[in-house]
């Protein structure tokens, strides 16, 4: 009796620790929208108990080898504002920082982009931003929207 219990305990651990128990084995999606799931975090700017704006970054630099390798740390950034009827940051007074620092270039992504098609989120009412920072000596990364005011939301991020 133990050794058929054995035996199918065994057999049990080698079928659940397969391949064919990933979570994306659901989903036809290639490596770089796998990783761009993994490295994008999320988090909300919240207004009177509301939320106010809405705020996605991928870290770029995890997902491609030859991101990595330059002196720049890149970031595609999504935001939505929940109550405005503009949706560019420059129109509702925001901006960004990695660690303090301000960026050194920031892109407006069109949502048809093919390079970013892959790990753009399908978020049809923000708008996406490339923003690009100079590269920090230091192994955690913290980028943050903020507003003119007392408002903002941060994303920490391991490099």
């Amino acid at each position: 009796m133990y050794k058929i219990l054995l035996l199918l305990f065994i057999s049990l651990f080698f079928v659940s620790c397969g391949l064919k128990n990933n979570a994306f084995r659901y989903f036809e999606k290639d490596e770089i929208e796998t990783k761009g799931v993994q490295y994008t975090k999320k988090t909300d700017i919240v207004k009177n108990n509301e939320v106010d704006v809405i705020f996605w970054a991928t870290y770029l630099n995890k997902i491609d080898k030859k991101i990595s390798d330059t002196n720049e740390e890149l970031f595609l950034v999504s935001v939505y504002f929940t109550n405005k009827d503009s949706q560019d940051i420059f129109e509702n007074n925001y901006s960004f920082l990695l660690n303090g620092i301000e960026p050194i270039s920031l892109e407006k992504i069109e949502k048809d982009n093919e390079n970013f098609k892959s790990l753009m989120l399908k978020n049809n009412w923000g708008k996406y931003y490339l923003v690009k920072f100079t590269s920090q000596d230091v192994y955690n990364l913290t980028i943050q929207l903020k507003d003119q005011g007392a408002n903002s939301a941060q994303l920490n991020f391991e490099k």
